[in-house]
């Protein structure tokens, strides 16, 4: 590669040095049943994540579903109960509400459920990683 080459290849390498690709995920029973969110920063300039959710049963099926981009500061999703078996309700931030099945990995926009239903755990920062962190371990994290 020729010196001036380089040169204008340094650049381009380092604006995308900024960008972050976290993923973590619940798991259901095994690797072989989880919900995965992929959250991405695309550049050190973005100000907000690009977010997926991966629903995973395999080998049945395993599908990546996009959601609605959030903030740096707002990239919590929480995970609820979904009333049946291998189902799930998630709410990023506070207003976006989905529903996967983990049967047929589903995913679908949906309004704000009537009742709140049970809190399984959330996927935010813990620390310095993101993580799924389950209800009983957000409890232990604020002393209750």
């Amino acid at each position: 590669m020729t010196r001036h080459l380089r040169l204008l290849l340094l650049p381009l390498a380092a604006l995308s040095a900024g960008c972050e690709i976290d993923n973590a995920a619940y798991m259901i029973e095994g690797k072989e049943h989880a919900l995965i969110i992929s959250r991405e920063k695309p550049f050190f300039w973005s100000d907000q994540y690009e977010l997926a959710i991966i629903v995973s049963r395999m080998p049945n099926c395993q599908r990546r579903h996009p959601m609605k981009p959030a903030r740096l500061s707002t990239g919590t999703v929480t995970v609820f109960e979904g009333g049946e078996p291998n189902r799930y309700v998630l709410r990023q931030g506070s207003s976006r509400w989905y529903a996967v099945n983990t049967t047929d990995c589903v995913f679908a926009v949906i309004e704000k459920p009537a009742t709140e239903p049970v809190v399984l755990g959330s996927f935010r920062d813990k620390g310095d990683k993101f993580s799924f962190v389950p209800v009983k371990a957000a409890a232990e994290e604020s002393g209750s």
